[in-house]
């Protein structure tokens, strides 16, 4: 996608070899079922763990809890370089890396509880995190094949098969154990990840194949339309900016005059020589003009992309800190003295989102209007967690099924991404946004851990936590569509050609 300066060309589908797109999104929703699978061993099987494990209750909540932090914190940084990672070296050499990653800390993490080693449990996770960025791969790859067409669908499809991997981690693990024993449910999980590998090798086949017939190709346009999402407003650095009048005559080249191969490639020194013997770099530039001006060409997003970013990190972080306290609130205001009864409601949102994300893709790709579906999920949420936290109702269900709503609504984040950046950004734009969905999963639940402790009866200042969030993330979505000038986020998919 253009930026609207420089050459005037566009990224255009073509239509050899359209067949393939759907062998090609069958292979991708299967390459995240291991990781999703293996994910949630330790919590489907917490009792049975600690008895293995012959750990007392407050070791072992320190232990569980470890082996999910290890797996969290790298990943506020890890998924953005992988995308970086993507971009520069290519999807596929990523995707067999992260992948057999994936198969080797679930390896070590079998070896560890097979000797009863925390340590080496703990390495395994670490391991297994790292390959975090392999749902960025996936995202990016089905960008390539989808983009103008259902892409919205596909990347919806992706995530509901994914969770499905956990879904199936939930039904088919503690049958396992009670058949068999705690280290061999594992190692089923490692199978899990293995079957995964297998499709990795698959995807990266076929897309060896066909992808050079199935890609994108530059096609000029007589009359391009600079896109606002993309021109809104870029990073500025200490001046070193494009949109900085006074660096005009002697600034170093904007990231819209050289490309990211230019950048990245051979060309980069022959490119930096011919500006600056136009004048283009200052005569004495200093340490950290030098840094600033290698990391900037890697930040240069426009402002709506990082308000996505913001919305991401709220709506989406929401979700997980809710889900770890719904079974205590719930029962406390509508089930008291039924835990089951209270565990079984707080499905409801899962399973309606789960069905509703196809159904949602499939809106978008059809009719477009993301914007106000952004609008829309954070009006939802806080006035959900409003009725839920402050007004005595009978019946939590709507409020329930309202959430899931929302939920399944926040799938489009992903299907907007490409609107807001340029191609050779996908990459790394995908590991930024699954950096803010990490950080959320950190700083979000401390949050709420802290508010449970001021009041941790009624869990009003944590319900009025959440409503805040959901209506200030509305904010942000309406922020967003008033810079979205030229309507390019309410466009249907197809129409993006």
């Amino acid at each position: 996608m253009d930026c609207g300066t420089g050459p005037t060309t566009t990224w255009v589908p073509v239509k050899t070899g359209e067949s393939i797109r759907w062998p090609i999104l069958a292979a991708t929703c299967f390459i995240m079922i291991g990781n999703y699978f293996a994910f949630d061993n330790p919590a489907v099987l917490n009792k049975p763990l600690q008895e293995y494990m012959h750990m007392a209750d407050d070791q072992f909540a320190y232990f569980l809890n470890l082996l999910y932090t290890t797996y969290s914190i790298p990943n506020v940084i890890l998924p953005w370089l992988g995308g970086y990672a993507a971009d520069r070296f290519g999807y596929n050499k990523l995707l067999i890396i992260l992948s057999a990653l994936v198969v080797l800390g679930q390896l070590v993490v079998c070896l560890g509880l097979e000797r009863r080693n925390v340590g080496i449990m703990i390495l395994g996770r670490v391991v297994f995190g790292a390959a975090e960025s392999l749902a960025v791969a996936q995202s990016a790859i089905t960008v390539k094949y989808f983009r103008g067409k259902e892409l919205a669908m596909a990347l919806g499809i992706n995530l509901c098969m994914s969770r499905m991997g956990g879904v199936l981690n939930d039904l088919v693990t503690p049958i396992i154990w009670s058949k068999s024993s705690v280290p061999f449910a594992f190692w089923c999980g490692l199978c899990a990840c293995i079957f995964s590998f297998i499709m990795v090798i698959v995807l990266v086949t076929m897309d060896l194949r066909f992808g050079a017939h199935v890609g994108v190709q530059n096609v000029p346009l007589e009359q391009p339309r600079p896109s606002s999402c993309l021109n809104d407003a870029r990073l500025s650095l200490d001046g070193f900016s494009p949109n900085n009048m006074s660096f005009k005559q002697g600034s170093p080249p904007s990231i819209q005059d050289i490309t990211m191969e230019q950048l990245n490639g051979h060309h980069h020194s022959h490119a930096g020589q011919q500006y600056k013997n136009q004048g283009g770099y200052p005569d004495k530039v200093t340490i950290l003009q030098k840094c600033i001006l290698q990391i900037r060409p890697h930040l240069d997003y426009s402002l709506s992309f990082w308000i996505l970013f913001v919305m991401g990190f709220l709506l989406v972080g929401i979700i997980v800190p809710f889900n770890s306290i719904h079974a205590g609130f719930l029962q406390m205001r509508w089930y008291p003295g039924d835990p089951l009864k209270a565990a079984q409601i707080m499905t409801i949102p899962d399973l309606l989102a789960a069905v509703l994300i196809l159904l949602v893709g499939w809106f978008v790709d059809h009719y477009g209007q993301m914007s106000w579906l952004f609008i829309l999920t954070g009006l939802i949420t806080g006035t959900a967690h409003i009725f839920l936290g402050l007004v005595k109702i009978k019946d939590p269900f709507p409020l329930l099924i309202s959430l899931g709503v929302s939920s399944a609504i926040g799938v489009i984040f992903s299907s907007a991404v490409p609107v807001l950046v340029r191609s050779d950004q996908m990459g790394t734009a995908y590991g930024i946004m699954a950096s803010a969905y990490n950080l959320s999963f950190v700083v979000l639940p401390m949050v709420v851990a802290k508010l449970m402790t001021i009041d941790p009866t009624v869990y009003t200042y944590t319900e009025i936590f959440f409503a805040s969030i959901g209506y200030f993330g509305a904010m942000l979505a309406v922020w967003l569509k008033l810079l979205d000038r030229n309507g390019d986020l309410d466009r249907r998919e197809i129409d993006k050609n």
